[in-house]
């Protein structure tokens, strides 16, 4: 083998080990901060936003609002409609518990459970956490970035 391709297959391999320490510490949560989940996410239906969620953090609470929204799934736990509806926003109850976020929202007498997980500090998931199948399939999230603002 020669000196080039040893050193280039001591990169592919340093490359691979990066990348799978990367995945282990995204998939363990432990990489993200409250901060990362505080902002503006759209849930997404079918590669479309169908509705907006808040998460604020005032001091070391965190408080959120949900747009209006109407979910519909199949006995197998997939999502058959997601759509905005008119309706006013639903203030949300936010805790953060070891690395996942946990969302509720009371609609008359019943709560409405979910738990956050992100997979990049741009994206993550949405889980029914009480009341859907077992397996019913998580919504998908992306959170809206701006750039902050120019100072003169």
């Amino acid at each position: 083998m020669s000196r080039f391709s040893k050193i280039v297959r001591m990169r592919v391999l340093a490359a691979a080990a990066f990348a799978l320490t990367v995945g282990f510490v995204a998939a363990g949560q432990s990489s993200y901060s409250t901060a990362d989940y505080v902002g503006t996410w759209h849930w997404m239906f079918q590669g479309k936003a169908f509705a907006t969620m808040e998460i604020e953090q005032h001091g070391d609470q965190l408080t959120g609002s949900l747009t209006g929204v109407s979910l519909e799934m199949d006995d197998n736990g997939k999502l058959t409609k997601a759509v905005a509806t008119d309706g006013p926003s639903s203030t949300l109850h936010v805790s953060l518990e070891s690395g996942v976020l946990r969302v509720s929202e009371k609609d008359g007498n019943d709560e409405i459970a979910w738990t956050m997980t992100l997979t990049s500090t741009k994206t993550g998931e949405l889980r029914f956490a009480g009341g859907a199948p077992a397996n019913a399939e998580a919504i998908k999230l992306e959170k809206l970035w701006s750039e902050p603002p120019v100072q003169n």
